[in-house]
């Protein structure tokens, strides 16, 4: 598999989504409040009945028992996905707000920070918001599901079934992805598709199912269907177990190209899966036992399926480079995940130490990575969205510290530390992705996927705080850039509906902000120094 989001030989197709209005559910105050305390305390010892007998075995990545609850019914989160795609459920995890639709999401997606923002006592009519389509995140250029067919191009055609899979799933997203306009025509390829996915699938295993189902959970996720894309990619990712991706194997059993290969799928499945889990909330994958190396900085026409060794690694950006660093960035991410969903609200210390690492990653980055370099289009892309995941992770990381500020009508603080942090990501994740459609006229749905989702992970928090604290002296700021992303998404909306909807959500937050009373802010107090 290669970045490749270059050209893609397939018809240009969109789907037009249809729009459904939802009723969301508002958290108060007090609630959110009474999480952020409870999430902090740790339940008493049961010394009868917590005590670890003598053959047991503690896992670091076990989390310890606690007396914090969801305040939710847990049947809530059963859902059916199975209806055609109607638009009412968010495979981005952030405007659907209804429990019954979204399936469970966990404290650091998207939706919990916009029932959060529904929280603040500001009567702002935010229950009645329109809901839009999907990250994995879980997260990832279009070019990835791309480079999987890529790469199935160089071999022969598989015969072990998938091929009808594989090919129709690569029209599908192809078409999803590739066009600037909503129309519908990827559905048939869809299913078309799904027809061949039957349970005879479970009984096989082959790269080539891998690759097929993989890029049909991606396709989910972009079609608003992120539990069944969820649930897809665990069956890619356990049948890439049961074929041994995750190993390295050599001569002269495995060929180099063979190897090579395999590298490529496993590591775009683990940053597919990674990004699925942070986006939705859920837990994370584990990387224990995985031995495989990374894909070398190689274009597809450096390898070839009768080499004997790869040639030396090239020193500036090919289609692996993006994957590479994506990699890196999804162990960093994982190590996210853990915290917050132990903690909820991550340690200090914790947070500072994973903050550094990311600012790490930023500082080991080739040049051709800066954000002032232009690469070729097929390999700008995948590098923008690198960029673009790695603010967002920044944001996800320090985020419950601003909004346990906010819940204990605390000031903000924007001198140092995780809310200095988020805010700071947020402020550069805006300024990069509109600077950089202010300087492309490209409008494909992948990258307005991509950018739309960012941009509202960026402005929900600078929403927040203009809200919370409108006399706030970094108020001019927070205001100045969601104004700028409503303009972003305005551009966007032609081929993301989704774009839209997040627009209107922002420009009635600036809007109706400006009309509130005074009287509403007297109590929220602003940093001294900020």
């Amino acid at each position: 598999m290669s970045a490749n989001a270059g050209k893609f030989d397939v018809p240009a197709m969109i789907l037009a989504p249809t729009v459904s209005e939802m009723q969301k559910h508002a958290v108060d105050l007090q609630e959110a409040l009474r999480t952020v305390r409870e999430s902090r305390q740790v339940a008493p010892v049961n010394t009868s009945q917590d005590t670890k007998l003598s053959t047991e075995v503690e896992h670091h990545t076990e989390q310890l028992p606690t007396n914090f609850t969801e305040h939710s019914n847990a049947e809530d989160y059963e859902f059916d996905e199975s209806q055609d795609f109607d638009n009412s459920i968010d495979g981005m995890g952030f405007l659907t707000a209804d429990p019954h639709k979204a399936g469970y999401t966990g404290p650091q997606s998207g939706i919990a920070a916009l029932k959060f923002l529904q929280s603040l006592p500001l009567y702002l009519p935010l229950n009645s918001v329109n809901t839009p389509s999907s990250l994995d995140e879980d997260d990832f250029p279009a070019a990835r599901s791309q480079s999987m067919a890529t790469v199935s191009r160089a071999l022969a055609k598989p015969r072990d079934g998938s091929w009808p899979l594989l090919y129709n799933t690569v029209l599908a997203i192809g078409a999803f992805v590739d066009d600037s306009n909503a129309t519908k025509c990827d559905i048939p390829f869809y299913k078309e598709a799904r027809r061949h996915l039957t349970m005879d699938v479970l009984e096989k295993g082959s790269l080539s199912y891998v690759q097929a189902i993989v890029i049909m959970a991606n396709y989910l996720q972009k079609r608003n269907k992120p539990n069944a894309g969820f649930i897809l990619i665990g069956i890619g990712f356990s049948m890439a177990l049961a074929i041994g991706l995750h190993r390295e194997f050599g001569m002269p059993s495995t060929s180099p190209f063979t190897m090579e290969i395999r590298r490529r799928v496993w590591w775009t499945l683990f940053v597919f899966v990674s990004g699925a889990q942070l986006t939705l909330g859920r837990p994370a994958v584990s990387l224990v036992g995985v031995n495989i190396r990374l894909p070398a900085n190689l274009d597809d026409q450096d390898i070839a399926v009768d080499m004997e060794h790869l040639p030396e690694c090239k020193p500036g950006p090919t289609i692996t480079s993006a994957l590479i660093a994506q990699v890196k960035l999804a162990k960093i991410a994982n190590a996210v995940q853990v915290e917050l969903l132990t903690h909820h609200v991550p340690r200090y210390e914790r947070a500072v130490k994973l903050e550094e690492s990311i600012g790490n990653w930023w500082k080991d980055l080739p040049p051709y990575f800066n954000q002032e370099v232009n690469l070729e289009p097929h390999l700008e892309l995948p590098k923008r969205v690198l960029l673009w995941r790695s603010f967002h992770l920044r944001i996800v990381l320090n985020r419950p510290f601003l909004f346990e500020a906010i819940a204990t009508r605390s000031a903000i603080s924007t001198s140092e530390g995780p809310i200095n942090s988020c805010l700071s990501a947020a402020d550069e994740c805006v300024t990069s992705i509109c600077g950089f459609l202010n300087h492309t006229d490209s409008r494909k749905r992948g990258l307005a996927w991509y950018a739309t989702y960012w941009l509202i992970t960026a402005s929900f928090v600078q929403a927040t705080c203009y809200i919370y604290s409108p006399t706030h002296t970094m108020a001019p700021s927070w205001k100045g850039h969601l104004q700028q992303a409503v303009d972003c998404l305005e551009s966007l909306g032609s081929s993301h509906d989704m774009a839209f909807r997040a627009r209107n959500v922002l420009q009635k937050l600036l809007g109706e902000t400006c009309c509130l009373p005074l009287f509403l802010f007297i109590f929220v107090p602003v940093a001294k120094g900020s």
